[in-house]
């Protein structure tokens, strides 16, 4: 942890360079992480709509 070499001028060239891929999916894991993030809203928004339509019919 001490020894490891500085690379915050190689991650700041990497992540300010000219590109079409959002910033947001630019590191290595982000995909990852917005993969499971919108995987969990939908799952959620479903499951929200999924009981407002069951409540609006009257079923329990």
């Amino acid at each position: 942890m001490i020894n490891r070499p500085n690379r915050v001028i190689q991650q700041q060239r990497y992540f300010q360079a000219p590109s079409q891929t959002p910033l947001w999916l630019k590191g290595p894991r982000d995909k990852v992480y917005a993969f499971v993030a919108f995987g969990t809203i939908g799952f959620a928004l479903t499951g929200a709509l999924y009981g407002t339509f069951k409540m609006a019919k009257g079923e329990k």
